[in-house]
């Protein structure tokens, strides 16, 4: 790299590195209940130039709680492509529970990732690469921040993450008690449930799913548990990971609960369709 190179380089970096100045206190702020944690997380997204960004919690099986804190800059007028859950534990694999704070890890140096639900949300919005920035570290539960980014980040790019992490990290450690999870609750009471359209069990098998994936959801729609879909259909438990994974990049769906809750939603629906028949 020539001189002029280097200098030009330096100077990007310097004018971005002012620019994250205010995206930092807006997220020093509702860390303490000062601001709402959705601004934080756009100002922090169009400030390293991604698309996306995601703040949730897993344990140390990679399993979400349920709840976690989106920003998209993308407004979807539907489902597809929406980012509406945690891709860490993919990016991660076997050290979610072991990642050093403030490390960054881009899903195009980890190898063959193997997650249908994040090849489909990042081929539907043109997206293709992530970074996952462990923010704690050793527990029972890690805390993470995803970005996702239309290429992989560049020089500057990284530059930036990695000034900006370490920030992140040390600012989250001194967190107000129960910030996290007051946003997440106030989101999941403001956030409207999608009624379901389409029926995944009807007899057009509109999700095109596989004989063995729609067993699955039969069973699952009968109220069954993981562990006794797996036993009755004598599969391993990591076959049905697979067929579950298969299903929810088929279907748009990101997660358990929101495939239960399709599935159970459309028989009530059903049912009371055949109760009304009938009186009339």
């Amino acid at each position: 790299m020539g001189t002029a190179t280097r200098i030009r380089a330096t100077t990007a970096f310097q004018i971005s590195e002012i620019g994250l100045i205010s995206p930092i206190a807006r997220w020093c702020e509702c860390l303490h209940g000062c601001a709402p944690f959705q601004e934080a997380l756009g100002a922090i997204t169009k400030a390293i130039g991604a698309e996306a960004a995601a703040l949730c919690r897993l344990n140390v099986h990679g399993v979400d709680r349920g709840c976690g804190l989106y920003y998209d800059r993308t407004k979807s007028s539907g489902r597809t492509g929406d980012l509406r859950q945690s891709f860490a534990h993919v990016v991660l694999g076997g050290y979610v529970a072991k990642a050093k704070p403030g490390m960054i890890w881009y899903s195009s140096m980890s190898g063959n990732v193997d997650s249908p639900a994040l090849e489909h949300i990042h081929r539907a919005r043109g997206l293709s690469d992530l970074a996952v920035i462990p923010l704690t570290s050793g527990g029972a539960e890690t805390d993470f921040l995803e970005l996702h980014f239309a290429d992989h980040p560049g020089p500057v790019q990284q530059a930036l993450l990695n000034t900006l992490s370490s920030t992140l990290v040390r600012t989250w450690s001194n967190r107000a008690p129960g910030r996290y999870l007051e946003a997440c609750l106030k989101m999941s009471r403001t956030r409207k449930p999608e009624m379901p359209d389409t029926h995944l069990l009807s007899m057009t098998n509109p999700a095109r799913l596989s004989r063995a994936e729609y067993r699955v959801c039969v069973l699952l729609s009968k109220g069954q548990s993981v562990k006794r879909v797996s036993h009755q259909l004598g599969i391993s438990a990591s076959t049905l990971r697979t067929h579950l994974r298969n299903i929810y990049a088929k279907t748009d769906i990101h997660n358990m609960s929101e495939l239960v809750y399709r599935l159970v939603a459309m028989v009530v629906i059903d049912d009371e369709n055949v109760g009304r028949g009938t009186a009339a």
